[in-house]
Order: C-alpha cells, then structure tokens, then sequence
C-alpha cells in the first residue's frame, strides 16, 4: 500500500488556486542526471514528460515520511536530452522577455552533485545555459550595438548615455591602462591560466522577433558568489597595483531609488560578442570556491549568481546615436543563479571549514524555502506576514524577482540514486511549494513617445549607401569620360595645287572641335552643378546634425549639471544626516545618563519613603503605649477618688472635721495632658 502526497487546498481556496492559474506562476521544470553506474537503484519513475513518482526501496527512510511520492512539473528532461532541448525550453523565453523590457530569473535547485553547475555553465564540449544565452543575445544584436563607453554605469544601479567625443576618451583610457598594466596581467595569467575553459560547442543561432532595429543596445554582465552568507564579486581584480595578490572584497546589498536590489561596487563589464562574455565568465568560475567532498568532486561551497543587464536606448530621428536621455533608457537583466547543493553532514562527513560551509548553505536555502512558503501563504490566504528576506544575502539580493515585475523559472536538478531519497523528498516538497508561487504580470508601459519615424536606421544605412555609391560613380565618370578635346588635328600640308578640300576640311574639323569643346564644357558646368547640389544639400543635413548635436550636448549638459548639483546635494544631506545621526547618539547618551540619575533618585526617594514609613510606625506605636498607660493611670486615681468617697461617707462628723485638709484632689484628665 503505497501512502501519496499531493498538497490539496481548502475549498474555501480553490478559487484562489484558479486565479494562480490564470496568473503568471513561477514555471518550475526537473531534470534527471544520467546515472554514473550502470548498476544502481533508482528510486525515481518518469510517469509523463510532466509527472514523476520517487520510490522508497529502503523500509528506514519510509519512517519519516510516504513510500511514494507523485510530483508534477512544467517539463521533465530525461538524462539523454541534450542541453540544447533544457536551454530552448527553460531559458529561451526569458530571453524573448529580455528584449520585451521584462526581468527574468532562473535559478538551479537540487542536492550536491545533481548536475546543477553542468547545466549552467555545460563544459568544453557541450555548452551550457549561460553560454547559449549570451549566443542569442549577441546574435540578435550583432549590428545594433552601440560603440563601447557610450552606455556607462552611474554607480548607482543606473545607466547614462555620453556623447560619442567622451566615449572615445574612455575608450582611449582604457587602452591605456591596459597597455600600463600588461606586466601585471601577464602575471594574473599564468596564475589564473592553471585551468582553461574553451567553448567549443555548437553557437545558438535562434532569430527573435522582439528585437527592435531603431535602438541602440549594450550589454553588460557581473558575476558575484555568495560565500558563507557573504557577498564576493568574482570579476574584481585581485591583482593591486603593485603586482601583488589580494583577498577578495565584501560587497554589500543596497536599494536603489526604483527600490531595486543591487550589489554596491560590483564590477560590470561591457562585452560586445558571446566569446568576449564567455571569457569574462570563465575568469569569475577560476575564482570559485570549490571544494572536493564524498559526494561530489567539485562541490560549489557557494552561490554563484551571473547577470546579464541589456541596455537599450532609441536612435535619434537621423537613425546614427541614442538620444541622451537618461530617462528613456531602458534596463532589463536577467539573472541566472547556480545554486549550491544542500549537504547533510553525516553523509558528507564535513568536518571544520567544510561543516562551516554546509551549515551557511543549508540555511541560505531553507531561509529560501520559509520566503517562498511565506508568500504563498500570503497569496492564497491573503495573509500580510512578514517575508524573510533580509536572513539570508541570497534572498535578499532576489527580492524584487518574487515581488516585482518579473518572470521566474526554476530548474530542480536530481540524482535518482536511492542513497539521495531522504535528501529528494525535500527536494521535491520544495518544488510543490515553488510552482504555487504567484509573480505579476508586467505591462510594457516603459516606452515613450517620441514621435520618431519608424525604420530609421535602415533608411540612415541606405542613405549612406546611396551618397557612397554616387561618389563612387562621378568618381568613374570623372575618369572613364573625355574631360577635354584630344581629337588629332588635320594636316596643313600642300600636296596637291588642285586640292580645293583643304580649307573646307579645316573649317569643318574646327567646326566640330568647337561642338565637342561646347558639349564638354556643357558636361562640366551639369556637373559641377550636380555636385553643387549634393554638397549644399549634404551641408544642410550637416548643419542639421550639428544643430540637433548642439541640442543633445546642451541638454546632456544640463542633465549632467543638474546630476553634480543633485549629488552634491545627497553629498549635503548625508553629511547632515550625519550629523543629525551624531547628534541623536549624543542626545540618547544624554537620555541614558539622565534615566540613571533619575533611576537613583527614585531609589533614594524610595528608602526615604520607607524610612519615614518606620519611623511613622514606630512613633505610632509609642504613642499608642502612652494613651493606654495614661487611660490606666487615670482609672485608678479614680477608683481610688471613689473608695476615698464612700469611706467617707461613713465616718462620725469629728472624723471628718480632722480629716480635712487643704489637698486637692486631682482634675480628671491631667495625667492625659501631661502624656501628651
């Protein structure tokens, strides 16, 4: 009897469950490794290309959880698909997003030495997802892209457009450095050359129909680890200027102005070919930490996120540079995450810097699961619980990919050994939690009217095309035609008297040596017309550019004005919140040493209080003493006034004459007023 697990919401949330439907879901796919020995025990049954059953052969796995476990996908690849059937189906469509101004993200989730690193990166024979997708992107964009330095990063998750004089100097610059550091790089070379990546799979020529030929586009790409819950950039030169090696440097996650996550500093390269960025990437994976463990020979102790940002930004209405206009530039990035393998320490037997390691990587991934949970929770019950995504450097660096306007893929990568059943179950719940995960729809509302006329570059390339081509044929003409009047002229010569020709002959070759001298002067003057024309008509279209030139320069001027004064207006504000922040630590130090003396005051206010309370107490109680003794006293002056009275009473009346005396007796209350 087999037990199965299948999630089955409430009633009361089947109309959600609809409504995720008819949204955009993150769109999770499997994909099985092939089996390393032939002879092993597979506890994974392909039931569909979407359905899978995971089979516990062994009874003591069975106690913690279900003997079999059905989990369906959007598309299961076997171990024999190619990487070219996992690239066309995962990451192809974010790649047609990326040109359609939509963020997309696709990370590779499974346990340690499932396959995740192969199908990202591939190896030198067969190319992996990053590789393909920086082939489709180049071979979309080949001739579309703008010359180097003329997209630049503002250093704050942005980008600015320079004028093509500035890009020049940069680019000069940049050779510069180059040449200045050759000794250096030669040396970070040989360091770095111990392992060389060379791509020699097949190039992706997929054509995409988003591609839009009146823009100018760049790319740029970054490529960080996550190690240890910290954030390393892997394309930072670890070579100063003295030639000497260094650690790599923390970096750290910020928010821009658009609320966007983004590591501060990171080092973002323009590359203009698919080899150029292969190169870059295969630079970053040298400086991976990898290590080698009982379950994989080269394990990633770390998260490898490679970005690739394209840059995009409409031609001018004479279809030759991008408007400089920082606020129609358009970035869209895709992000494609290697994730680390989850580790069990009893199976790996990590022990020191490894246990360390494995700890940091389990929790990144399960602070990922509680994230996805939590908005799930929060989409189907309309629930507003805090998502965790400031635990872990991971998920705070995908925040806007979950609650922004993107689109997500997952790739669940799995080894479908029986040893790896305990660590699949969780795997698989993972993907159940996953594929419910709702991300919103984005309208493309990024576009601006400018009112340019549409096929402006084909029309500046054939006008170009033409103006060559008319140089090109009055250069012939100028020198296949006859440019002056070279026919021989007759002989004057008298050989016979009776020869009457002679003068008529001479006045009809001058006679047609005149036309032939009329027409080519005719030609010349239609000529030189002719190019009178084209140049008066090629310096207005020059005065044209240089006006709209001028136009562009003065607005990039202003903006880049209006840009310093803004910075040194947030440079004003930061020293001022500076100072605010200083002042309130010293104001809160202040508070703090004022509640101590107030707490000493109350403590001291308070044994007073209890001091006066005894003393009142006590003074109460002798007082008391003293009424009771006074009240006795006079009790018995009284009896004995009393007794004195009646054996008074009693006596003959010369008893009582001897007994007189001139004693009084005492008032009734005297004792009573000298007690008090």
């Amino acid at each position: 009897m087999t037990a199965m697990i299948r999630k089955t919401p409430d009633m009361k949330n089947v109309e959600h469950l609809r409504q995720a439907e008819e949204k955009d879901v993150v769109k999770v796919f499997c994909r099985i490794r092939s089996p390393q020995d032939e002879n092993y025990t597979s506890c994974l049954r392909i039931l569909s290309d979407k359905e899978v059953s995971l089979i516990s052969h062994n009874a003591a796995s069975s106690r913690a959880g279900p003997k079999e476990l059905h989990c369906t996908f959007r598309q299961v690849f076997k171990g024999d698909d190619s990487q070219q059937t996992v690239f066309k189906q995962v990451a192809l469509p974010l790649i047609k997003n990326l040109f359609s101004r939509r963020n997309g993200l696709l990370f590779a989730y499974g346990i340690t030495g499932s396959g995740k690193t192969y199908t990202m990166t591939g190896d030198s024979q067969d190319s992996g997802i990053i590789p393909r997708s920086l082939d489709v992107i180049f071979n979309n964009i080949t001739h579309l892209q703008a010359d180097k330095y003329v997209f630049k990063p503002d250093k704050m998750n942005g980008f600015e457009i320079q004028s093509d004089r500035d890009a020049s100097k940069d680019r000069h610059r940049e050779l510069q450095t180059y040449l200045k550091s050759a000794r250096s790089q030669k040396t970070l070379k040989k360091k770095d050359d111990v392992v060389e990546f060379k791509n020699t799979g097949i190039p992706e020529y997929i054509q995409l129909e988003d591609v839009d030929e009146d823009n100018s586009y760049a790319v740029f790409v970054s490529y960080i680890e996550i190690y240890k819950n910290t954030v390393y950039d892997l394309l930072d030169s670890n070579i100063d200027d003295a030639g000497r090696s260094r650690n790599l440097q923390a970096k750290i996650v910020r928010e821009d102005s658009a609320h966007n996550m983004y590591v501060h500093g990171v080092v973002e390269v323009e590359v203009k070919s698919s080899k150029e960025a292969c190169e870059v990437l295969y630079s970053g994976m040298r400086r991976k930490r990898v290590a080698v463990t009982l379950l994989n020979s080269g394990s990633s102790r770390g998260h490898a996120v490679f970005t690739i940002r394209l840059v995009q930004a409409p031609l001018d209405r004479y279809g030759q540079f991008p408007i400089q206009d920082k606020q129609i530039i358009h970035v869209s990035q895709l992000c494609l995450v290697d994730l680390a393998g989850s580790e069990r320490s009893n199976r790996t037997k990590n022990c020191g810097q490894r246990l360390m390691e494995s700890g940091n990587i389990n929790n990144s991934l399960m602070t990922l699961k509680s994230c996805l949970e939590i908005l799930r929770e929060n989409q189907l019950r309309g629930t507003r619980k805090l998502v965790p995504y400031r635990d872990s450097k991971l998920t705070y660096l995908l925040k806007n990919y979950f609650e922004g306007k993107s689109q997500i893929h997952a790739l669940i990568c799995v080894n479908p050994t029986a040893d790896d059943f305990d660590e699949t179950i969780h795997v698989m719940k993972f993907a159940d939690v996953t594929k419910e995960v709702q991300v919103t729809q984005q309208v493309d509302s990024a576009k601006h009217n400018l009112n340019l006329p549409v096929g402006r570059r084909k029309d500046n390339q054939m006008h170009v095309e033409e103006l060559r081509k008319a140089n090109q044929h009055i250069q012939e003409r100028s020198t296949d035609e006859e440019c002056s009047v070279d026919a021989v002229f007759p002989s004057l010569e008298m050989k016979d008297p009776a020869n009457n020709n002679l003068i008529p002959d001479l006045l009809n070759f001058l006679e047609l040596r005149r036309t032939q001298y009329q027409s080519v002067k005719n030609n010349s003057e239609s000529k030189e017309k002719e190019f009178s024309n084209r140049l008066k008509l090629l310096m207005e279209e020059s005065t044209l550019i240089l006006q709209e030139s001028a136009n562009l320069k003065d607005t990039y001027y202003h903006e880049k004005k209006k840009r310093i004064n803004l910075e040194l207006k947030l440079s004003r504000m930061d020293s001022r919140i500076q100072e605010l922040q200083q002042t309130i630590k010293e104001q809160n130090e202040d508070i703090k040493a004022t509640e101590q003396k107030l707490a000493v005051i109350n403590m001291q206010i308070n044994q007073q209080q209890l001091d006066t309370k005894v003393l009142t107490q006590k003074y109460k109680k002798k007082f008391l003493a003293e009424v009771e003794k006074g009240e006795r006293e006079m009790k018995y002056m009284l009896h004995k006034q009393e007794a004195e009275l009646k054996a008074e009473t009693h006596r003959s009346p010369a008893q009582q004459q001897s007994l007189k005396s001139p004693k009084l007796l005492p008032q009734r209350g005297s004792t009573t007023n000298a007690v008090a």
